[in-house]
């Protein structure tokens, strides 16, 4: 006889069944950990938008968030000031807390360098996991992502 019996393939999909239940709460940390580094990486894609523009422009601009929200915005600083875009982070990230920064606001000016250097912290909801965003005085940006303990 050829094939296989019903035990054996009812064996197989017991284990299948066993591996893929084992391996679903790693697969779902991995995900929210991706979640925060994509939110780390838009973010800073958009700090440097801001320096860029603020060098060809000559003119201040800022990312502007909201501490404990996930709304942010890119902002023109003439007179009027001008709402460039409005942006979001990452479904369940959040700005957790900044160190130095003034008013919750990065500005770069018409050089390219930041008006206060300083810290800004993303936090995922579900994991607590963060991510520290460092604003160099010269405008330079570096970032960790730590996981909670």
């Amino acid at each position: 006889m050829k094939g296989f019996s019903v035990a054996q393939l009812l064996i197989v999909l017991g284990i299948m069944v066993i591996v893929s239940a084992a391996t679903f709460p790693s697969l779902s940390e991995y995900t929210k950990n991706l979640q925060l580094q994509n939110a780390t990486k838009e973010f800073v894609v958009n700090l440097k938008l801001a320096q860029q523009l603020a060098i060809t422009g000559q003119v201040k601009h800022a990312l502007s968030f909201d501490i404990l929200g996930a709304d942010y915005h890119l902002v023109k600083q003439s007179d009027p000031e001008v709402t460039v875009k409005d942006l979001q982070l990452a479904e369940d990230v959040f700005f957790a807390s900044q160190i130095g920064l003034l008013d919750d606001e990065i500005v770069y000016n018409a050089g390219g360098s930041v008006d206060f250097a300083g810290q800004l912290y993303l936090t995922h909801q579900s994991t607590q996991n963060q991510t520290v965003i460092n604003i160099k005085p010269s405008g330079y940006i570096t970032w960790q992502t730590y996981e909670a303990p």
